[in-house]
């Protein structure tokens, strides 16, 4: 068994040498730190079971390290050393999670039950965590199998996301194993519901809001009489936004948290432009036939959102002032925030933030970034180590100390994709490998969905024969002739633009500034 470990800050960390060789001597892994500074960059990094808190310190403040420290780990517990007795520090450090204090000076032993204490109790907790869940397991499974209309896979998804979060600090392989098994179970339903509706959504037929219909039913709407930013976060997956959520909250209330469903592709040539032109991608290809690149061609896909926005605004007479940004990089981002006053002038502005989606790639590019994101836990921790640390936590601040409505949302999500599945026909098609599009293409067909018109789905077609092929749940598209190398390497990637609960099912998030 792993011993448990702790983390001591206080800036006078050497003089409590004596009480930490006590600790080790218990049985304890005990690390240290002289600031709030070196505490917060080694919780990036690393998530100790406790950490010991000195209140009084001189630079970052112990309340000031507390709220860093709960974003970064959130499941470690905080004891709080202090010679402070007020009730109102106590009050702040106890909302913002702290488990015990203890007042200076302190002795070792008195330390030593302290920390018993307060991992006997999470211990207590997660294990009364688990039974919840175990029990709650057969229940899920059945609103899987009764789940029969889009709201019903929303609310699933939601809770199977907030199992999830639950659960993250429990390294227990059976409860693990039982959630990943309720995320297939759930995502093999979800693939054949939308296999059997997804043609009569996009005829208008009891369809879930799209991407093409988001400005018309959710965007415009709330911004009536309201100055509103909206932010899109490219690869954003729900998941991602609870874990983030806690940022913005430190600035906004929630006035609406929903899912909308994504187009297919769930890639973002085809959802993002949906959404800013307010078409599916065929009508695009249809009125700006010079302007959409098909998949075989080279070249940037995502140039003309801005035109395609203005294009919609001047179709539906929008006497709106409008803006559109991209941000590629913290230089763009740190380029935003000095023109900020820009911004301000518009009653509407669309900043696209590319990061999520960025570190996505590099995952499968970049065997170091692989390393650093191995799972969900992972990649939800660095998302949120992003958004805590980039000019975009600056922005939050400044949009809601204006008191501008904000809103958060997203083009499509992604999956860890964890199974090849072989595919065979001309490689004149997309290199993507949750989706393609071509002619003369066979897959697996318990393991993919195929559309043989693309027009009844609103997508353009390449050729007379084309088809769009779809992966299921969690496979990917490799080919025969290279089959192991191309597995091996893409194995436990993240993917988008196949169908899955959590590449279509994303966030449609309106924050209204705190008074």
């Amino acid at each position: 068994m792993n011993k448990p470990s702790i983390l001591w800050v206080d800036d006078e960390i050497d003089l409590l040498t004596p009480h930490i060789m006590f600790l080790e001597q218990k049985g304890f892994v005990v690390h240290r730190c002289n600031s709030g500074a070196d505490a917060i960059t080694f919780c990036a990094t690393q998530a100790p079971d406790l950490i010991l808190l000195d209140e009084n310190m001189p630079g970052l403040s112990g309340l000031e390290t507390l709220t860093a420290l709960k974003k970064a780990n959130p499941f470690s517990a905080v004891i709080m050393v202090t010679n402070n007795q007020d009730d109102y520090l106590i009050n702040n450090a106890l909302g913002a999670q702290v488990s015990d204090f203890l007042l200076k000076p302190v002795l070792p032993n008195q330390v030593y039950i302290s920390i018993v204490k307060v991992l006997d109790q999470r211990r207590l907790m997660k294990e009364k965590r688990v039974d919840v869940f175990i029990q709650e397991n057969l229940h899920l499974h059945n609103r899987i199998e009764l789940a029969n209309s889009h709201k019903d896979f929303y609310s699933l998804y939601k809770d199977l996301v907030i199992w999830q979060l639950k659960i993250d600090s429990i390294e227990d392989p059976t409860v693990l194993d039982l959630l990943h098994s309720l995320f297939q179970t759930a995502n093999k339903a979800f693939s054949y519901f939308v296999g059997n509706h997804y043609e009569s959504w996009l005829k208008g037929e009891n369809s879930p809001v799209m991407s093409h219909h988001l400005l018309n039913q959710k965007i415009i709407p709330a911004t009536i009489n309201q100055k509103t930013i909206v932010i899109v976060l490219d690869n954003l997956r729900l998941d991602h936004w609870l874990t983030i959520k806690p940022v913005f909250m430190e600035h906004f209330t929630v006035k609406k948290e929903e899912l909308y469903m994504s187009l297919l592709p769930t890639v973002t040539q085809y959802a993002r432009n949906a959404i800013f032109a307010g078409m599916t991608p065929l009508e695009i290809k249809n009125k700006f036939s010079t302007l959409w690149i098909p998949d075989h061609l080279e070249g940037l896909k995502n140039e003309e959102e801005a035109f395609f926005f203005e294009a919609y605004c001047n179709k539906n007479k929008l006497a709106l002032k409008t803006s559109y940004q991209k941000i590629n990089s913290e230089t763009q981002a740190l380029k935003l925030l000095k023109n900020f006053n820009q911004i301000l002038k518009n009653d509407l502005s669309f900043i696209v933030c590319n990061f999520i989606d960025q570190l996505s790639h590099a995952n499968t590019s970049n065997s170091i970034v692989k390393s650093m994101i191995p799972n969900e836990r992972a990649f939800r921790k660095a998302t949120l180590n992003w958004i805590d640390n980039s000019a975009i936590n600056s922005l939050i601040g400044f949009i809601a100390k204006n008191n501008i409505q904000l809103i958060i949302t997203t083009d499509h999500g992604s999956i860890l994709a964890k199974k090849p599945s072989i595919l065979k026909g001309n490689h004149d098609h997309t290199d993507n490998l949750r989706y393609k599009h071509g002619h003369r293409i066979t897959a697996v067909k318990k393991e993919s969905l195929t559309f043989n018109f693309p027009e009844n789905i609103g997508l353009p077609k390449n050729s007379l024969a084309s088809q769009y092929i779809f992966a299921k749940e969690a496979y990917f598209f490799t080919y025969p002739n290279a089959y192991h190398k191309f597995a091996s390497h893409f194995q436990n990637t993240y993917q988008h633009g196949g169908v899955s609960m959590e590449e279509m099912m994303v966030p449609f998030i309106v924050l209204q500034p705190k008074k």
